[in-house]
Formats: structure tokens, sequence, C-alpha cells
């Protein structure tokens, strides 16, 4: 009886909160990243939740431009745009999702929601379904970051990111870029 209230107190208590992010990341284990010594970063294309390029919107692709560039220096990559050994291009999808929002289990032994108890000849029975119910819209936002080696143009390292879109634009861009990069295979350089 006290786990069922736990869990019910659990889901209550979180039920309104943010998506964790789902983080995947692939790269060629058999190129090495140590000799790579200079990137360039490319953004493109941003859709909108509408399916439709946001071709204006130089405040994101500044943003996203800005995170990436930010994480690879504090790896010792420089940055230029004069034939970097690294291409980066950082691409964004948001979508519109609908999550399904549930207060719990309210049926544990002696209660049944706000019919109140059941009375068995063994003791209290209670019901079992769940109560309130709801669907909470969010948007989706999914970043892509493919960094392809300039010589071969095969693609080394490609990261995606997918979390519900905050308000706070800057600190989620830095974030989802910050772990985009956990696995990169040169890692920040110590201070």
């Amino acid at each position: 009886m006290l786990r069922t209230l736990l869990v019910s107190s659990f889901l209550l208590a979180f039920s309104g909160t943010a998506l964790a992010a789902d983080v995947r990341v692939d790269f060629d284990r058999h190129k090495d990243f140590s000799r790579y010594r200079t990137f360039s970063v490319e953004v493109g294309p941003l859709v909108r939740a509408d399916g439709v390029v946001d071709e204006q919107n130089t405040l994101a692709e500044n943003r996203l431009r800005q995170a990436v560039t930010n994480e690879l220096l504090a790896r010792g990559i420089e940055s230029t745009d004069d034939r970097s050994q690294l291409v980066v291009r950082v691409s964004n999808r948001d979508t519109k999702r609908t999550q399904i929002v549930s207060t719990g289990w309210s049926g544990y032994p002696g209660w049944h929601g706000r019919r109140g108890y059941w009375r068995r000849p063994y003791g209290y029975w209670g019901g079992s379904y769940y109560d309130n119910v709801w669907t909470r819209p969010y948007l989706e936002g999914s970043l892509t970051v493919d960094v392809i080696e300039r010589a071969t143009g095969s693609l080394v390292y490609r990261a995606q990111v997918t979390e519900e879109v905050g308000n706070d634009l800057d600190k989620q861009v830095t974030k989802a870029v910050d772990r985009a990069f956990k696995k990169f295979p040169i890692k920040e350089l110590s201070d």
C-alpha cells in the first residue's frame, strides 16, 4: 500500500516536468581524431514545427554557431573559414508532440478513488484504474550535429539530441551542444 502511494505521489509530482533529453552518438572508431586541428561551422536547415525551413532565423543560426564554436575551442581545435580539416554541420527540427500524463494508479487496497472503501470478507479491496489522465502538448527540438572530414568528405561523427524546447533558448542550446559532444573523441582541455 505504501509503495503504491509513493509511486502515485511521484507521478503526480513529476507529471508536468520536461521530458529528458535523448542523445544518440555515432563516430568512426578507426579515425585518429587527435590529428584534427581546425574546423568550420555550417548551420542549416532550421525547420519549424509547421515543416517550413526558417531561412530568416539568424538568431538561432548565431546561437548554434556560437555554441558549437565554444565547444570545439574548449577541446583545442581552432576555428577557421579557410580550408578547415573538419566541417561541422548543425541542423535543427522542431516538432509538435503530445504527452499523455496521469496521476497514476489510484486503486490500492482499501481505497477506490473518490468512491471510498469496498469491504470484502477477507479485508478491504480497492479498484485498479488510472485516475486523471490528460494530454499535454509540447514542442520537441531535434538537434543534429554532423562532423565531416573535409579531405575525404566522409562523416566521422554524428550526434542527435532530442528534447523538449524550453524558454531559455541560449542555455538550452548550450546544453544540447554539450550533450552532442559528450562522446566526441577529443576531450576538453583542462584548465
